[in-house]
């Protein structure tokens, strides 16, 4: 209709009407193939539903616990596939507990993919005993994969079973890192037990990676959903170290005017330096702590589990404690002050 517009008005001349004509019919043929692939799409996924249907209809009237066992491989696949997709970059994020993150999921896909390859093995015998029941003997047929459809539900519940024991040895895992992460916070108030779990606590203060302001940001908001006041607690003791290091510089623009006082000033500087690097110290314990059990729900371990219950308890007897210790070293920094005694005449 544009290009007859075009033509009855005579306002272009012949040849550029051609090649406007051109640009405008390369954008309709783009268009058409888009709907064209879209209307085929959809008549393949209808065709794609009512062969299942016809499938799972036709092993529902010889075995249905076959038709279930199938299902069970499907749902935990579409499970397991948004849930993996959703902590595909959680190591980036929390780089603390990249290493636990990268071997969880990757036992998780190869388990699947096994768990998976069942159903796969078992669809195609299924599809190869439909056939031949709507081109063959149907009696005969229907009495030999009656047989053979209690043998494929068997082999779906061992592949089943073998894939719970790799969820079993993940939350294994996760549960190991949780009580790592606890005995990290217990250590603040009574030193471990043996010397491997005293070389264990060591060994992760020593090598706690800082935390992004984005991932501190998101373990404290965490925190608050589990306790709110652990949240406020550890507020406090990030405001404290901002205050540490404020202090420590205001004192130090001060020594640079009053070098006659460099002994205490000097001596408040470094108490302010200190608080503020145990401050941090024990944030990032805190932080690690609660990283393990945000790491360990995003891996689907319960929220009822033993392990997260103990946790929380741990939170809850050990943050409080921490921040009280550090507020008291800010009371015994700020009542420092004392009056020097007067030299004898």
């Amino acid at each position: 209709m544009l290009m007859r517009q075009i033509k009855k008005d005579a306002r272009l001349p012949a040849k550029k009407r051609t090649m406007l004509g051109a640009i405008l019919f390369i954008p309709a043929i783009i268009i058409f193939v888009l709907i064209f692939k879209q209307i085929t799409n959809w008549r393949a996924d209808i065709q794609f539903q009512q062969e299942r249907a016809e499938l799972n209809a036709f092993v529902s009237s010889v075995y249905p616990p076959l038709v279930d066992s199938q299902n069970a491989i499907l749902a935990e696949k579409r499970k397991m596939s948004v849930l993996l997709q959703k902590v595909e970059n959680l190591g980036y994020q929390h780089p603390n507990h990249a290493q636990l993150i990268t071997d969880i999921t990757q036992k998780w896909r190869l388990g699947l993919q096994k768990y998976e390859g069942a159903h796969k093995e078992t669809d195609r015998e299924i599809r190869r005993a439909w056939i031949s029941y709507n081109t063959m003997d149907q009696q005969d047929v229907l009495v030999k994969f009656a047989k053979q459809s209690v043998r494929l539900d068997l082999k779906n519940k061992k592949a089943e079973k073998k894939y719970q024991n790799t969820i079993y040895n993940i939350q294994d895992k996760l549960i190991k890192s949780l009580d790592n992460a606890r005995r990290l916070l217990d250590a603040n108030r009574r030193s471990p037990k043996n010397k491997k779990q005293k070389a264990l606590v060591q060994y992760i203060r020593q090598n706690i990676l800082p935390f992004t302001t984005g991932a501190e940001e998101r373990l404290v908001n965490f925190l608050g959903t589990i306790d709110q006041r652990l949240k406020q607690e550890v507020e406090n003791l990030q405001e404290l170290i901002r205050f540490s290091a404020q202090q420590s510089i205001i004192v130090r623009n001060h020594l640079q005017n009053n070098p006659d006082l460099e002994a205490p000033l000097v001596t408040t500087i470094n108490n302010w330096i200190r608080l503020e690097q145990i401050g941090q110290e024990k944030l990032n314990q805190i932080l690690y702590a609660i990283e393990a059990e945000y790491i360990a729900l995003s891996l689907d371990l319960s929220l009822k589990s033993p392990a997260i219950r103990a946790m929380h308890k741990n939170l809850l007897r050990n943050i409080p404690l921490i921040v009280g210790k550090a507020m008291k070293q800010r009371q015994t920094i700020d009542q420092s002050y004392n009056i020097s005694p007067r030299q004898k005449k």
